[in-house]
């Protein structure tokens, strides 16, 4: 069966390379107090969308601090040294409606075999990238970049909020289309929005860099909401933040290349000295604040695109997901329920998975990918190594990455030498969900121009899904979705 030989054929996951020094996390970036290391570091959701007046007070009286507040949608992060009886102080609270551990996201991708420097060979670096047939993936999307020009004058108005690791704003393909001024950082201990990773320049670039590399959509606006620092790693509280503060900003399209598992059910907590299991409620803290965020930003109008996730997971069994998640946990919580990949499986959010092609090859699921009946929209490239895993690094997604880090291992040297500094192959369904927000972002600004108004977020994604490529199975199926998106056929509304 497919799905057996997926799970099979996933590799392992390959944490961003950290190549310049890792910042502090131990301050936090609006400033309002430090987190002892020592402590429990959990999440508090309040039954209404507002914070109590007095939460603070609320917090200490139950053995707390505030550590991190998202008014807007009635959620804080708290630490304490006494999380047992924290959670039972909290849970006699009228205003509470559950609380949860508080998760780290981690960036990761695919692990890919390194390809030696001997296997480059060329005189001097690909000066046109573009016209090189280095980009099958944009050349997939775009119909050979049928649409780069369509409506490009109006594609400034539209905005790409890009939550992330930072962007570099003087790469030579992206600093006229980038906002540097309206960009922030969530991130404790820094003050700029700048890429220490490579990860959201990468994302970046394939949404809208116009250069010696095309993105999908040139010319559109790119602001960078930064959650990761140069260690890869993001509170969930920190990601929270930032779709609040894109939405509130005005953002049309908002990118979350990212994600991990959370819960809708209900977490436990073992009381390590007693043994006694305490329950946080019965709608998990964790999954409800991803919902409400979502939610608030759909409605102010953003389209929420987010990657499918790299497990190999069937997505359509949650209750599989929750099995492989307490399996992999030594923290006291314990997860009752059906665990979700989000922001992914949130409701509101187009889900990508990615695929593979190019150079005369077949669509093809990546082998990474997650993937699962209903939870699918969209599927676009990702990258691979080739149908046999035996084609190189052409078959991944090229990118742009920071001009000032220094790329010396794995496929960087290779890129290096064949594009010169600030270009970098990635693969993932991170690299899957630029694609598809690139199309998004270019059909909002066609819209834009004919008819003076920008679509709602259910409007873009109806549109997305009616023009996509068939792929797989004839209409919606579990690896692709609605199928691969088209840029070309969404701004030409040509349907299947």
């Amino acid at each position: 069966m497919m799905h057996n030989t997926l799970k099979k054929s996933i590799i392992g996951f390959l944490t961003l390379v950290l190549v310049l020094s890792s910042f502090s996390f131990s301050a936090l970036a609006n400033g309002k107090t430090e987190v002892n290391s020592s402590s429990e570091r959990l999440l508090v959701v309040f039954k209404s969308e507002n914070l109590p007046n007095n939460v603070e007070q609320i917090i200490s009286n139950a053995g707390g601090e505030v550590t991190y507040e998202v008014p807007q949608i009635g959620v804080i992060e708290v630490t304490t040294n006494t999380p047992a009886t924290f959670l039972k102080e909290m849970m006699n609270n009228r205003h509470v409606l559950s609380i949860g551990p508080s998760q780290e996201v981690t960036l990761d991708l695919p692990e890919f075999e390194v390809v030696s420097e001997e296997a480059v060979s060329t005189d001097l670096p690909i000066k046109n990238i573009w016209d090189s047939g280095y980009q099958w993936d944009i050349e997939q999307v775009t119909n050979n970049g049928a649409t780069h020009d369509m409506y490009r004058d109006a594609r400034k108005d539209v905005v790409v909020a890009v939550i992330d690791s930072g962007f570099d704003f003087n790469h030579p393909d992206l600093a006229h289309v980038v906002d540097e001024e309206g960009s922030k950082t969530f991130v404790p201990s820094t003050t700029d929005s700048w890429d220490f990773n490579s990860h959201g320049t990468h994302v970046a670039g394939t949404i809208g860099a116009d250069g010696n590399m095309k993105g999908v959509a040139p010319g559109v606006t790119l602001r960078s909401y930064r959650v990761f620092g140069a260690t890869g790693g993001a509170q969930q509280i920190w990601i929270t933040d930032a779709i609040i503060a894109a939405a509130d900003d005005g953002a049309d399209v908002i990118n979350m290349s990212l994600g991990g598992t959370r819960l809708l059910g209900q977490w436990f907590y073992t009381d390590p000295e007693t043994g006694e299991k305490i329950r946080g409620g019965n709608s998990a803290a964790d999954y409800v604040a991803y919902n409400r965020a979502i939610r608030y930003a759909v409605n102010q109008g953003a389209t929420v695109v987010s990657s499918a996730g790299n497990s190999a997971q069937d997505l359509k069994s949650p209750a599989k997901v929750a099995d492989w998640q307490n399996a992999n946990r030594n923290d006291g919580w314990e997860a009752r329920g059906a665990v979700f990949f989000v922001p992914a499986q949130m409701p509101g959010v187009i889900t990508v998975s990615a695929t593979g092609g190019g150079f005369g090859t077949e669509d093809r699921l990546a082998f990474y990918s997650n993937y699962g009946n209903g939870a699918i929209d969209l599927g676009a490239p990702g990258g691979d190594l080739g149908p046999d895993r035996l084609g190189g690094s052409k078959f991944l997604v090229l990118s742009a990455v920071p001009t000032y880090m220094d790329f010396n291992t794995g496929r960087g040297p290779e890129a290096k030498a064949l594009f010169g500094n600030g270009y970098g192959w990635k693969g993932g369904t991170s690299m899957a969900a630029p694609q598809v927000s690139g199309v998004a972002a270019a059909y909002i600004a066609q819209q834009l121009a004919v008819t003076g108004k920008k679509p709602s977020p259910n409007q873009v994604q109806t549109r997305l899904q009616q023009t996509a490529v068939d792929a797989g199975k004839r209409g919606y199926d579990e690896i692709y979705g609605h199928g691969i998106v088209n840029a070309e056929r969404a701004l030409l509304n040509i349907r299947r």
